[in-house]
């Protein structure tokens, strides 16, 4: 899949803020913000508040996008479709040393620790990948 897409990997690796999107039940689309890590060639890990619109939508209904920043003139799109579930195997954020480090220098600024960004935010999600629109 990344062959054709490794603008689009190198920028899923390195951007700190991706746009989430969920669907509420009553089918309105409802998208936040995240801090967001690829963890291999096929899924992404977010942590998020609990309880949550996020949590409750995917409870309902795991079909999402996450998208990035484009160039300001409607280029250098990534789109990713997927589905996300809950993911309680997955340590918690304080626990997991590749998504600190890529927020080190986030928590730095806002003045947290990792142990006080993981009790705001306890649930991981798991995205699984489906497609990738960019480049």
């Amino acid at each position: 899949m990344w062959d054709r897409h490794a603008d689009s990997y190198r920028r899923l690796l390195d951007e700190p803020i991706g746009w989430f999107t969920t669907v509420r039940g009553d089918g309105i689309p409802s998208t936040a913000p995240i801090w967001f890590l690829l963890e291999d060639d096929d899924s992404i890990l977010v942590y998020s508040k609990d309880p949550s619109v996020r949590v409750r939508n995917l409870r309902a209904n795991p079909r999402i996008t996450l998208h990035l920043e484009g160039d300001g003139r409607g280029g250098a799109i990534v789109v990713v479709n997927g589905e996300a579930t809950i993911d309680d195997d997955t340590p918690p954020a304080n626990d997991h040393a590749g998504f600190i480090a890529k927020y080190q220098g986030f928590l730095d600024r806002y003045g947290w620790t990792s142990e006080y960004f993981a009790a705001e935010y306890p649930r991981p999600i798991r995205i699984t990948i489906a497609s990738v629109r960019g480049d």
